[in-house]
């Protein structure tokens, strides 16, 4: 009985000494790594500027650029892209294009990497569509985000964008105070979805700056924007302002948009002698606006341009603000003597 006994415990060490060195085993074995390149499976043209490719995989979008592709339209002569990005999904890439003929045939040439760094050279054609784009581009991203802290040497503000953005257009943004509109030095990123404004300087202790970009940026197509990009930020280790909330209305219903200045109510209270604007808030689609300034008194006007043309349709009177109040309301009639929104700035 003892032999048995001692038998079967060999036998079942022996079986848990395998499970355990199987189960090993397979832990330590490494991943399969991805030796497969991308392969193209479908062309969409979605608009008439933009063209959809879809893969098999998802794709590095740190290596998608227009540079990497190239068309010839029905004529034999090449197309200047306008842009390239990742699509939708990861496994999809998104070119524009000027304005396709329809139904022309395009030749496209084109090289991608997977995420493993797999490429892959393709070689496909497409025809131009007819559909027109008629979305209008968001602002999908502003950064710093708002009440930031801490931004000295290098600063910069970057606005992204959800599609290519017509770069010979006209752009209105505004700082604030109004000295940095030409300290900061404006670039576009290659993709055209991307603008940001750097200063190489260091930004003077104490300092508040503002930034706006007014709603009007246009796509390829000509859809504008109609939300503007806003932010605030200091080149401090804390933030020291007062929060503001507020309202701003009109008789015939929310705004859409809008910009509210803070003018000080004297010189003497400006940090920059040769500007009494020293804060901005952006009014939002329901009309309301949310900011933050230096303790103290102001007199604050709101606008708005409410039809994307570059100039003011609508303005507040003037009023008195103390930041021990809890809120602003401002109402907006007609403006009989339209100017640009940054003309209001003083």
């Amino acid at each position: 009985m003892r032999r048995l006994a001692g038998a079967g415990a060999g036998i079942l060490l022996a079986a848990g000494a395998v499970v355990f060195f199987s189960f090993c085993a397979k832990k330590m074995l490494p991943p399969s790594p991805d030796r497969f390149a991308p392969h193209l499976e479908e062309i969409d043209t979605r608009s008439r500027s933009q063209v959809e490719l879809v893969f098999d995989e998802e794709i590095d979008p740190a290596k998608v650029v227009a540079d990497s592709f190239s068309v010839t339209g029905p004529d034999g002569g090449r197309v200047e892209l306008r842009g390239a990005s990742l699509g939708r999904q990861a496994d999809r890439v998104s070119l524009w294009t000027p304005v396709q003929v329809a139904a022309g045939l395009y030749e496209l040439h084109g090289v991608v990497w997977d995420r493993a760094g797999n490429p892959t050279r393709f070689r496909a054609r497409f025809r131009g569509s007819e559909k027109r784009d008629t979305i209008a581009p968001r602002v999908v991203r502003v950064e710093p985000s708002p009440g930031a802290a801490g931004l000295r040497s290098g600063a910069a503000v970057r606005v992204k964008f959800s599609e290519p953005v017509d770069t010979s257009g006209t752009l209105s943004f505004m700082f604030v105070p109004a000295r940095y509109d030409t300290l900061f030095k404006r670039a576009w990123d290659p993709d055209w979805q991307g603008l940001g404004f750097v200063n190489r300087d260091s930004l003077p202790e104490g300092a508040i700056i503002y930034f706006m970009l007014e709603p009007g940026a246009a796509d390829l197509e000509g859809n504008r924007t109609r939300v503007a990009a806003f932010t605030y930020f200091t080149p401090d280790s804390v933030f020291a302002a007062e929060p503001v909330r507020g309202k701003a209305e009109w008789h015939q219903g929310p705004l859409g948009t809008g910009t509210v200045f803070f003018h000080a109510e004297s010189l003497a209270e400006t940090t920059a002698v040769e500007s009494r604007t020293t804060a901005l808030a952006a009014v939002l689609r329901d009309g309301s606006f949310f900011t933050k300034v230096r303790q103290g008194g102001y007199e604050v006007e709101a606008v708005a341009d409410t039809d994307g043309d570059g100039l003011v349709d609508l303005s507040s009177a003037v009023v008195r603000f103390s930041t021990e109040q809890e809120s602003l309301e401002l109402t907006l009639e007609p403006e009989k003597s339209p100017r640009p929104v940054s003309a209001y700035r003083r």
